[in-house]
């Protein structure tokens, strides 16, 4: 019979742990700790294939935990959980733990029973990938034409060009400062990182990313907002699985440090495909515009073949 996926729940509430335990223990190997130090201490002593944590913890928050934890174990999915909404949490969560989900308190039991099943799924099929994926400083392009690209959308010129100057000459860099022209670069070009503002035109780009997310996942998204509404950066994290989330005026150094981070991302997909797994976006709690997803899809159909010829070369 296989093992049970292993579970770790840590809130420094009791009865909240106690309830999680109660929910989960038919199903798998639950451990609970009520401090990060404690689960640290865990994670040193036995392998663990999800961790769901709250936030707001004396000693260590959550972000903090799931930072140190993705540096000790990168098998284990991560999940932070909450019962506020702080878009300075919410944000960390994402650039330091690089959480799977992001889960309000009160959660619904079928819904954190749903999250949490699908990353076990996900931790014991791509743990051994990941663990293998968790340095790739010494992969580089075989040659110019494999360097992954750089696109830019944002409508106003003056941020589009601070980020183009910002991002520096590694990368082949494109600007767009709408989505029909973003498409037209992603038709015929090999872009690993889009950077893009959270409204173009008006128009939220949520749904753009997610659609690529879905179709793509090997192409790493960082979002550059000025938004304060910490709800939509949840589902930014979840519905879209964003690499990055940074706030606006842009800061040349911090831009490019984010740049090469989802850079890196991107070189650990083209080597290790599997590892597009463990980003999987939640489905969208709004309708699919099914007219943008044609023209996304319609534009791109070139791309995955472009973009699966370059990883099957870096797998090879």
């Amino acid at each position: 019979m296989p093992q049970k996926a292993s579970l770790l729940f840590v809130d420094d509430e009791e009865r909240v742990t106690k309830l999680l335990r109660m929910i989960f223990r038919s199903e798998y190997a639950v451990t609970t700790a009520s401090s990060g130090r404690e689960a640290l201490q865990i994670i040193s002593r036995q392998p663990i294939d999800v961790v769901v944590s709250d936030q707001r913890m004396p000693e260590m928050t959550g972000i903090e935990l799931l930072a140190e934890i993705r540096k000790r174990s990168p098998a284990t999915m991560r999940i932070l959980l909450t019962g506020y909404s702080d878009l300075a949490a919410i944000l960390g969560s994402v650039n330091e733990g690089e959480v799977f989900r992001f889960i309000n308190k009160p959660w619904d039991h079928e819904d954190i029973k749903r999250i949490v099943g699908e990353a076990a799924d996900i931790a014991r099929s791509t743990g051994a990938v990941a663990t293998k994926a968790a340095d790739v400083d010494s992969m580089t392009p075989a040659g110019a034409a494999d360097v992954p690209e750089l696109l830019l959308l944002d409508d106003n010129p003056d941020d589009l060009e601070t980020m183009a100057r910002s991002a520096g000459s590694d990368y082949p860099v494109h600007r767009a400062r709408a989505i029909s022209e973003a498409l037209k670069i992603l038709e015929t070009r090999d872009v690993g990182v889009i950077v893009t503002e959270s409204h173009i035109g008006g128009q939220d780009t949520r749904q753009l990313l997610s659609i690529l997310k879905r179709h793509y996942p090997a192409i790493t998204t960082v979002m550059i907002t000025r938004l304060a509404d910490a709800d939509a950066v949840v589902k930014l994290i979840n519905e879209a699985q964003v690499y990055r989330v940074a706030t606006k005026p842009i800061r040349a150094g911090a831009f490019q440090t984010v740049v090469a981070a989802a850079m890196k991302q991107h070189m650990r997909y083209r080597c290790r495909p599997d590892l597009v797994k463990r980003h999987t976006v939640a489905p969208s709690s709004e309708p699919e515009n099914s007219s943008l997803a044609a023209v996304v899809l319609k534009s791109l159909s070139g791309f995955r073949q472009r973009l699966s010829r370059l990883m099957m070369l870096k797998q090879g």
